[in-house]
């Protein structure tokens, strides 16, 4: 059984302080042997897991990039600024406008779901105080998802991002001491 430790142990003692290493193992070794029912229990868990990824994988692939990249082409032909980057499982869309900016993050943000993540600010002074919205909607993975999911997410976006953008009329300007007379 010595034997068995000892590429864990040599490969902790490289990576931890030694003294560490062999205090760490001293207390984990008793306690090694995991019954057959937890184990069980954890392969199932890694059997789910690995649907709720290929679920996610095939929601991604199939609808997710083809829509992003049919609205890439879009906002690319009509000459507005935006940025498609990802990391690790996610996938960021950000698009800006004179003074409004919006972000639309999708992930797999826990094992059995994905997230859409809907992020518009306003800036400046044109609008006021600064401000954020936040709205994230979750689909569960335990099955797969219709592809239309993908384009009522980029819609519910790009609405988000337009809204409130027509500027109405400015008021007339009232000389000091007067007031308005509004005659209907």
């Amino acid at each position: 059984m010595v034997f068995a430790f000892l590429p864990i142990c040599l490969t902790l003692m490289g990576m931890l302080d030694k003294s560490f290493a062999q205090w760490w193992l001293g207390r984990v070794r008793p306690f090694k042997d995991v019954v057959p029912e937890k184990l069980a229990a954890e392969h199932e868990a890694m059997h789910k897991q690995q649907d709720y990824n290929r679920n996610y994988a095939d929601f991604l692939h199939g609808a997710v990039l083809p829509s992003v990249d049919d609205l890439v082409k879009v906002l690319a032909k009509n000459h507005i600024i935006h940025r498609v980057s990802t990391w690790g499982n996610q996938l960021s869309l950000r698009i800006h406008l004179a003074w409004r900016w919006g972000e639309l993050v999708i992930m797999q943000s826990h094992e059995d779901c994905v997230t859409f993540e809907h992020h518009i600010i306003t800036e400046g002074d044109k609008r006021g105080e600064d401000s954020a919205e936040d709205h994230s909607h979750t689909y569960d993975l335990r099955d797969a998802l219709p592809a239309m999911v993908a384009n009522q997410e980029l819609q519910f976006y790009l609405g988000r991002l337009a809204q409130d953008l027509v500027e109405g009329e400015e008021p007339p300007e009232i000389p000091p001491g007067e007031t308005s007379t509004h005659q209907d």
